[in-house]
Order: C-alpha cells, then structure tokens, then sequence
C-alpha cells in the first residue's frame, strides 16, 4: 500500500514544465516506454491535441502546434524517440547555483547610529586637518546627537559625542567637545516604547467615554 508519505510531491521526479501538471508529464513517461515508434509517434500526437485543450489560449498563436511539440520534448528532457514534424530546437539552460554573496559580519559598536556613520566617519579621518574636515565632524556630531535622541530618547553632549568619535574612529578622530558645534534637528520625533503607546492609548479611550457618558447626562434648556 502507498501512504501519502510515500509519494509526496517532493519526493517525485521535478516537473519539466509545472503549468501542465503531473499527468502529462506522466503521460508522456508512458509514451517514452512503448515498444513501437510508430506508436508512439501516434501518442504524441494525441497529446499535442490534449495540451492544446488544457492550454486553449496558445491556440491564439499561428504556430502553437509547433510550440506544443516543443514543450512535449521539454517535458521529456529531448529524450523521446518520435517522428516529430518539425524541427527541435534544444533550449535547455542548465541551471548554475549563483555564489553565495556573503554576510558583512563587521559588528556595529553603536547600533542606533547606523552602519552608513562608520563610513562618514571612516572618510572624514582620511581628510586633511581643515575647515572642510571640521565641517564635516560638526555634521557627523549633529547626526549622532539627532539618532540618539530619536531611538533612545537622550541628549547626548559634546563630551559623550566626542569619546564615541574617538572610539569608532580608533582614535584618529580625538577631538575635544568644546570644539564641536551641534545642530539639533526640532523635526526628529521620539519613538515611544510600545508600553507607553498602549497605556497612552487605553487612556484615550477612557478619555473618549467619559466624554460620552458625560454627553449622556448633559441637558440642555
């Protein structure tokens, strides 16, 4: 007896094209072990007229028969020994596995910074001591004081921001607090932990009915 598990689907044979299904291919596994050309010939023949059935839509095209026996020796992967009408075109791509790209395993020493301000800092030790590089330092604190704010609801100071440039720059970046100028962003909303959002929302709808109730009990002269 064959239980399901014996026959699942992915332990049969892959279909050489799935939009036919499993009895064709079947079918057409059938056709590969009569003993006759002739008949098998005759088969194939039989079935080009059932896919045609199963897939009218080809029908639209001028040379869908054609197409039809080509998708019969896909299914068959070319190996079926027929007197076919046309010409058989092998157009088999063998699938190659693509190399594996691999994970940017480097850690970030300051997750809520983000991995793209090791690169700004990175670029900004390169530079030459200037204005220009001062400049860049300054917009690079200021973004680090604004993310803070914004995921962890802290005012960094200049003196935090200073040692946290040092540390991801491994101290090429040493720079006193007092020398930078930052620019903190009014835009930059507070992310709210989801505890607080649930209590702040059960609030609100404590809030909404006792407005109601109160709209019950108002009367109006």
């Amino acid at each position: 007896m064959i239980t399901l598990q014996d026959d699942y689907n992915t332990q049969r044979t892959p279909l050489g094209i799935a939009e036919y299904g499993r009895h064709v291919q079947e079918y057409i596994d059938h056709i590969k072990s009569l003993p006759s050309k002739e008949e098998r010939t005759s088969w194939t023949h039989n079935l080009a007229g059932i896919m045609a059935t199963l897939n009218p839509e080809i029908k639209l095209q001028a040379n869908y028969k054609e197409i039809l026996w080509g998708h019969i020796f896909q299914i068959a992967d070319y190996d079926l020994d027929v007197d076919c009408p046309y010409e058989i075109v092998r157009d088999k791509k063998e699938f190659v596995r693509p190399e594996h790209l691999g994970y940017n395993s480097s850690g970030i020493r300051f997750r809520f910074y983000g991995r793209n301000l090791q690169m700004m800092i990175d670029r900004a030790a390169e530079m030459e001591d200037g204005e220009l590089k001062q400049d860049l330092v300054n917009m690079i604190a200021s973004f680090m004081y604004n993310s803070c704010k914004a995921w962890n609801n802290e005012n960094l100071s200049n003196e935090v921001i200073a040692e946290h440039l040092k540390t991801l720059s491994k101290g090429q970046l040493n720079i006193d607090g007092s020398e930078l100028v930052v620019s903190a962003d009014t835009t930059v909303s507070v992310r709210r932990p989801a505890q607080q959002k649930t209590q702040q929302f059960g609030r609100n709808n404590k809030n909404n009915k006792n407005n109601k109730n109160r709209g019950k009990n108002y009367r109006r002269f």
